[in-house]
């Protein structure tokens, strides 16, 4: 079992955070377009129990290969991050296990989709995301194995967002796809009640 350990933030100039994030011993891993499919079935209501059943297809632009990867996670496990169990693996055909999650009664609900570039330093990864519909955003993230070190893995998190100069209040909880459902819906709303 896997804990990610991670927090969001919405940041204002791309550029100069990833600077920033050299500058303190971050490098550049690989850039990928990442589309996110998320799903919720009758039976197992994931947004209700604050869990996520996704499959994410990866890819590199500057190849024609593309993976795909199916992610269950958990409820989140504290109020300041979104840390929370995730359990992950790489599968041969994205389509085909989508083709099986609808037919046994999962259903898609709107993708997430983003470029993102990862920068790794030592156990941690930043991923610099842009994010379609929503901007730009930083993630900082540690994957642990155990319970007991995510406060450790917290802090260290905690320690990079300040020398990026944000706080843990600079931060989100909501997910991508909560955000883009919510932008969604107000539009809708805006829309029904004559402002546009």
């Amino acid at each position: 079992m896997s804990i990610e350990v991670e927090i969001k933030v919405k940041i204002q100039n791309r550029k100069q955070i990833m600077d920033s994030l050299k500058k303190i011993g971050f490098l550049e891993n690989r850039c990928v377009v990442e589309t996110d499919i998320y799903y919720t079935s009758t039976h197992h209501n994931f947004a209700a129990l604050g869990e996520a059943l996704r499959i994410r297809t990866v890819k590199d632009p500057e190849s024609p290969k593309e993976t795909s990867v199916i992610t269950y996670k958990g409820a989140k496990l504290d109020q300041v991050s979104m840390t929370r169990q995730e359990l992950e693996t790489e599968v041969g055909d994205g389509e085909t296990v989508r083709k099986i999650l609808e037919h046994i009664g999962f259903c898609p609900v709107s993708p997430v989709e983003k470029k993102r570039l990862y920068l790794n330093k030592d156990n941690m990864t930043a991923c610099l995301d842009n994010v379609k519909g929503l901007g730009d955003y930083l993630e900082l993230e540690i994957l642990t194995d155990t319970e007991e070190k995510r406060t450790e893995a917290l802090k260290q998190i905690e320690d990079v967002l300040e020398a990026l100069g944000y706080s843990m209040e600079d931060t989100t909880r909501t997910s991508y796809l909560s955000m883009l459902m919510k932008k969604e819906k107000d539009g809708k709303d805006a829309q029904s009640n004559g402002l546009y």
